[in-house]
């Protein structure tokens, strides 16, 4: 690990240590009583995009208000994005976003936030752990358990496998 790796991982553990202690307001949710709902989501693989779009359509269709983030690991984003995204340019030396896109998305006061990355990724891990939402569902990952009010557990790392998890268990709490 080179030294300014080193620092930038360290900047990124004391900003996401400073997410944890913050206090916010929580109440479990599921799919009946959320009403404005937030997915993060890695848009690096447009197969997972399309997926993330078609369910983001399915909740609309359910009369939820729903706002999606993406981030793809790239240098710099091509002008034709047809949802809010950021890359590697909007992240500062901490590796934390720094637009203010993000920031907003991060303060919007969500019923449920919907974490549908599987893989680790500072970025989303980030805006998860920052988030006001009153409710955060992620895919489980031991080191990751902080960041979520619940988590769901499987081997399988198919996206539309890890909805439909979420999906059950949203429909179960009450």
């Amino acid at each position: 690990m080179s030294l300014l790796t080193g620092i930038k991982e360290n900047l990124y553990q004391r900003k996401l240590k400073k997410c944890t202690k913050i206090t916010r307001e929580t109440l479990s949710c599921n799919f009946d009583t959320a009403r404005n709902i937030g997915i993060l989501f890695n848009a690096s693989k447009e197969t997972d995009t399309r997926i993330v779009l078609s369910f983001k359509r399915k909740l609309m269709k359910d009369r939820k208000k729903v706002s999606v983030m993406g981030y793809k690991d790239i240098k710099e984003l091509s002008e034709d994005e047809k949802y809010p995204v950021f890359c590697n340019k909007d992240l500062g030396l901490s590796q934390t976003p720094k637009t203010q896109d993000v920031l907003d998305f991060i303060q919007k006061p969500f019923d449920l936030l919907i974490a549908l990355h599987v893989d680790d990724c500072q970025p989303l891990e980030y805006i998860a752990a920052a988030s006001v939402a009153k409710f955060r569902i992620g895919h489980y990952r031991e080191n990751k358990t902080d960041f979520y009010d619940f988590m769901v557990y499987g081997k399988s790392e198919n996206l539309n496998v890890i909805i439909e998890q979420m999906e059950t268990y949203l429909k179960k709490i009450y």
